[in-house]
């Protein structure tokens, strides 16, 4: 997958018990909703599993603690302050097929956005949303690499404070972007997008639908 970001780079990968540490770090409505959009709602109140997490941070030097104080790596605290900041989250399934894809989780704060990414063994890519585009130009272009690389494919949206059955199916045909929302499996009429300006246009408009409806 590729995406536009900073000219430095600050992605960093993150195991199960260091999410799991990370997201209870800030009891706040942003982390939980951030926990149930990961599936890791169960994980981030395991203590065995937090104590680990911290461990792990650690002695991958990007966390140190000073008495009762621990301080992190700036990669780290933005991930932190992310989580538990949180008020829109947007996840793009990037189907193969009917039975094969990969997903990332948009997730943004009032002062920051990322792009997290499933990884083998329980762990997530956690990349810096370029801030120089809108949150949506940044879908569009995640969109259309994946499509791009696999035409015959699909790409399904969902957003809100949590999952819901409402969704934004797009697919590629002949060099555009048809898409269709559905709602509880009926999928509505299909729209063509002529260039990735009306693909981002389409996105906004979901997403700022979905914050009227709540994901439902």
């Amino acid at each position: 997958m590729t995406i536009a970001q900073t000219t430095v780079d600050t992605s960093i990968e993150f195991g199960l018990a260091e999410m799991a540490y990370l997201l209870q770090l800030q009891p706040t409505a942003g982390s939980k909703t951030s926990a149930s959009w990961l599936r890791l709602s169960e994980e981030s109140e395991d203590v065995d599993l937090i104590r680990a997490g911290l461990s792990s941070l650690i002695a991958r030097g990007l966390a140190s603690a000073k008495g009762t104080a621990v301080e992190f790596d700036a990669r780290v605290d933005v991930l932190a302050y992310t989580l538990a900041s949180a008020s829109k989250w947007t996840q793009l399934d990037l189907l193969l097929d009917a039975k094969r894809g990969d997903s990332v989780l948009h997730v943004e704060s009032d002062r920051t956005k990322l792009i997290l990414q499933p990884r083998t063994m329980m762990s997530w890519f956690a990349l810096p949303q370029d801030p120089g585009i809108s949150a949506e130009a940044a879908e569009a272009i995640i969109i259309k690499t994946h499509l791009d690389q696999n035409p015959g494919g699909g790409v399904r949206v969902r957003c809100g404070l949590h999952p819901g059955s409402r969704q934004m199916l797009v697919r590629k045909a002949d060099g555009c972007w048809i898409h269709a929302v559905a709602l509880d499996d009926v999928v509505g009429p299909e729209v063509l997008a002529k260039s990735g300006d009306e693909l981002t246009e389409a996105l906004a408009a979901f997403r700022t639908d979905e914050e009227t409806t709540d994901g439902n």
